[in-house]
C-alpha cells in the first residue's frame, strides 16, 4: 500500500473531521471523546489544525486513512510546555497491519523532537494490548494506570495506561 504521511492543512479540514468522527464511532473504547464532542463547525476544526500538529496518512488515491494529533495545545501553562501529548491515533480498519500507525507515531515523535519538546505523554486503553505494545516498542513507558478513566454510554468502564516517552 503506497501511502504518504504529511501535516494536515486547513484544506483537509472536512476530510479530517469526517475521519475523526469515523474513528470515534468505530472505536469508542479507544478514545475519551464522543462523536458529538467533535462534531464542531469546520472553523473550529481548522483552528485545531492550525494550533496542533495534525498528521494524516493519505493513500495513493488521496483518501485519508490514518490520523494522529501531536497536541501542542494540551499543556498551555508555561511550566508545562516542555511536554506535549499524542492524541487520536487511528488507522482505518482496512489499512491495518501495514505499519501505518507506527509510521504516524514515529512522525509525531520526530516532530516533537524538532519542536524541542522533552517528552510526549499519552493515554492508552489498557485492554487494547496491541496498541499498548506498539507504544512500548517505540519507547513509551507506563507510569501509571487510571482506573475507570472512561465510562462508555453502554456502561462499560475502561482503564487507561498513562504513558510517556522521554525525548531528552
Amino acid at each position: 500500500m503506497t501511502c504518504t504521511i504529511r501535516l494536515i492543512t486547513v484544506d483537509d479540514a472536512a476530510a479530517f473531521k469526517a475521519f475523526r468522527l469515523k474513528s470515534l464511532r468505530e472505536a469508542p473504547d479507544a478514545f475519551h471523546s464522543t462523536p458529538e464532542e467533535w462534531d464542531h463547525p469546520l472553523s473550529e476544526i481548522e483552528r485545531r489544525i492550525e494550533t496542533d500538529r495534525c498528521f494524516g496518512t493519505f493513500c495513493a488515491e488521496g483518501n485519508l486513512i490514518g490520523i494522529a494529533i501531536l497536541a501542542r495545545s494540551a499543556r498551555p501553562l508555561r511550566q508545562m510546555r516542555h511536554k506535549c501529548e499524542l492524541w487520536a491515533v487511528f488507522v482505518d480498519e482496512r489499512a491495518r497491519g501495514a505499519g501505518l500507525a507506527r509510521r504516524l507515531v514515529e512522525t509525531c515523535i520526530s516532530e516533537a523532537i524538532t519542536l524541542g519538546y522533552e517528552a510526549i505523554l499519552l493515554t492508552a486503553s489498557s485492554h487494547l494490548s496491541p496498541v499498548v505494545k506498539l507504544y512500548q516498542d517505540l519507547g513509551f513507558v507506563i507510569y501509571g494506570t487510571e482506573l475507570g478513566m472512561v465510562k462508555l454510554m453502554d456502561g462499560r468502564v475502561i482503564d487507561d495506561h498513562l504513558m510517556e516517552l522521554r525525548l531528552v
